[in-house]
């Protein structure tokens, strides 16, 4: 484990948690303010809800990571966190294009998703051979996530 590696990635990846709860945070508000018939989806209220205290999670254990506390067990819980919290966020926006837009549009963003995250895969373990174990769990995860509760919710499987 590249103990540097992980401390100066985890100073970038705090802005982006940081944006992602902003998201989250902002879009309950505006759908509760609005009394949207879209927040009354179960399934888009519950990942919303729990996107928050997901992506604060994921937030406040990079800071640990960047602080110089890069143990194994930190390192799993801030992606699966993330995953989690990412996941929640893009299947609700993608659940709310589909209402708005249909069906189409919402399946191109979460196949679009996917192909930049397989993407950003790719090219990390292109420089980073070690890393492809760790890749192929994230995008797994995040594809299951994102298949179950996004995809099949859009159409209305799930």
């Amino acid at each position: 484990m590249d103990k540097t590696y992980y401390i100066e990635n985890s100073k970038h990846r705090l802005f982006v948690n940081l944006f992602l709860l902003s998201v989250a945070i902002s879009a309950f508000f505006i759908l509760v303010s609005r009394n949207s018939e879209y927040i009354l989806q179960k399934i888009v209220l519950v990942q919303l809800v729990l996107s928050v205290p997901l992506l604060l999670s994921s937030t406040l254990s990079q800071c640990k990571i960047a602080s110089g506390e890069t143990g194994k067990m930190w390192l799993i819980f801030t992606w699966i966190t993330f995953c989690f919290g990412y996941a929640f966020i893009t299947n609700v926006i993608g659940v709310f294009v589909g209402n708005i837009a249909g069906v189409g549009l919402s399946l191109t963003f979460f196949i679009t998703s996917w192909l930049l995250a397989l993407t950003y895969s790719l090219i990390e373990v292109s420089y980073r051979k070690a890393r492809l174990k760790e890749r192929l769990a994230k995008d797994l995860l995040f594809i299951l996530l994102q298949l179950f509760f996004g995809v099949f919710v859009v159409l209305k499987i799930f």
